[in-house]
């Protein structure tokens, strides 16, 4: 699909029962569902949240939410998810949602963005494991390829590691 066929704009209340279908959707395989979203969603703190629309229906979503790393008073965000009905997969939707979601975070200016997601995907966006840059995910167990780091104010986190952690995931 084109990608000036997607309109990427600010998730509104209208749309809540779409983003948990999409979710549940393309979440199904994993058994994570609506698990993410809706902590964040419920904690309703300066998240990022933003929808593809195509054709007139909600076909993707992608959610940022405060996140600090330990010891420090740096504060960026984290990527707590981006989905895409299964069926409009492919087609240039996920990357566009990223796109403009990190665009959005370089507007803001945030130091840096951090994900826990598939090493083969989201290198795209620029992100590196986390351990290049002295990070540490706040979850045991998630291996070093899955735990990654997107730095968007170089100079900001000079000297900056740590636990990150997502505020509202605990």
């Amino acid at each position: 699909m084109p990608t000036d066929m997607i309109t990427i704009r600010d998730q509104v209340a209208a749309d809540l029962e779409g983003i948990q279908a999409i979710n549940r959707l393309a979440f199904a395989a994993h058994g994570t569902g609506n698990a993410a979203f809706s902590r964040i969603r419920a904690a309703a703190r300066q998240t990022i949240s933003l929808v593809a629309e195509c054709d007139g229906e909600i076909a993707g979503h992608i959610l940022f939410s405060p996140v600090t790393i330990d010891g420090t008073a740096v504060r960026g965000m984290g990527l707590g998810e981006l989905a895409v009905l299964p069926a409009r997969q492919r087609q240039g939707i996920g990357t566009a949602l990223g796109q403009a979601g990190i665009g959005r975070l370089r507007k803001t200016s945030c130091p840096f963005a951090i994900v826990v997601g598939h090493a083969g995907y989201y290198p795209r966006f620029g992100f590196v494991p986390g351990s290049r840059h002295g990070l540490q995910c706040q979850w045991p167990g998630i291996d070093d390829p899955s735990f990654m780091v997107l730095i968007l104010d170089a100079p900001r986190m000079m000297g900056i590691s740590g636990v990150a952690r997502f505020e509202d995931l605990g």
